[in-house]
């Protein structure tokens, strides 16, 4: 069993509550994932099995999508609606021309300095073990790119906060709660994220998840692992097949290629993936 699950992460597990879920309903070996969704988030979450694990570096790097709510008035120590309440203001109107000026200003190339509820690590610990003790160090903004920024909802007040949805789609690494913290400062505001949905990941849409129920009741279909690459496929033939599955270079003009990244299969099967150095092709993952 090698492939790939969509799943629909519910609200209030981890990520690898999930996947140890599934490997144990399954009993496979070899389990992993692509992105990371905090507890409170839902949606898409791309789980790896077995062979598939090998395909993580190349899954995690696509683009996502989500539909993210924003609390206008109230910042946490998570940027998330479980952290504790560190800024709080009455909030009574917003101008909703002057909100989605601002969502579009954020639209491009930014920097954004990671939360300290983060997995990142430095110095050889993950953030939020820092932040846990009560801990706040520096740290370095990182180069995001956000596609798309849109309000998808009106603004709505309730207890002095003000609430709006949008829809975002963003590089790799982006934080939406780092992003919602944003929002609210531009609007000059404690804001936080109060709730989050991943509705695409790369090539994987929320409409073709399938729940944990889904699992248990075995009402699922593996996606086969080269179906689930974006990049260039080439198939090959006997000759360089066997070249490839021992990991030697190929010669760009023996396969006509120019992408930095090509997917090899043969006999409709995922062989490896080479990256392109110069004028060859050098293996960075082989299944045999």
């Amino acid at each position: 069993m090698n492939g790939i699950l969509v799943i629909n992460k519910p609200v209030g597990l981890t990520s690898h509550q999930v996947i140890t879920k599934i490997k144990k309903i399954l009993n496979i070996k070899k389990i992993g994932h692509a992105g990371t969704l905090d507890p409170l988030a839902s949606g898409v979450l791309v789980v790896l099995i077995n062979d598939a694990t090998k395909l993580s570096d190349f899954l995690i790097s696509e683009d996502k999508e989500y539909i993210a709510t924003i609390a206008i008035g109230t910042s946490t120590t998570t940027e998330d609606a479980t952290g504790e309440i560190v800024g709080q203001v009455k909030v009574s109107h917003l101008d909703e021309k002057e909100v989605d000026r601002v969502l579009e200003t954020m639209i491009g190339e930014n920097y954004q300095i990671p939360p300290m509820f983060s997995a990142i690590k430095l110095q050889g610990q993950k953030l939020y073990e820092l932040a846990r003790k009560g801990e706040t160090i520096e740290r370095t903004p990182r180069k995001i790119m956000i596609y798309s920024l849109k309000r998808i909802s009106p603004i709505t007040y309730l207890d002095n906060q003000a609430y709006f949805s949008f829809r975002t789609e963003v590089s790799k690494g982006t934080y939406i709660r780092t992003l919602c913290t944003d929002i609210g400062k531009a609007l000059n505001y404690p804001a936080h994220m109060k709730e989050l949905v991943r509705t695409k990941s790369g090539k994987f849409t929320l409409e073709n998840a399938y729940d944990l129920e889904d699992i248990e009741n075995k009402k699922f279909q593996l996606i086969p692992m080269d179906d689930a690459l974006t990049i260039p496929k080439v198939s090959l033939t006997s000759e360089l097949y066997l070249k490839v599955k021992n990991g030697q270079k190929i010669a760009s003009c023996d396969i006509n290629m120019t992408s930095d990244l090509i997917a090899f299969t043969y006999q409709n099967q995922l062989v490896a993936i080479y990256k392109k150095q110069n004028n060859y092709y050098k293996a960075e993952r082989v299944w045999n």
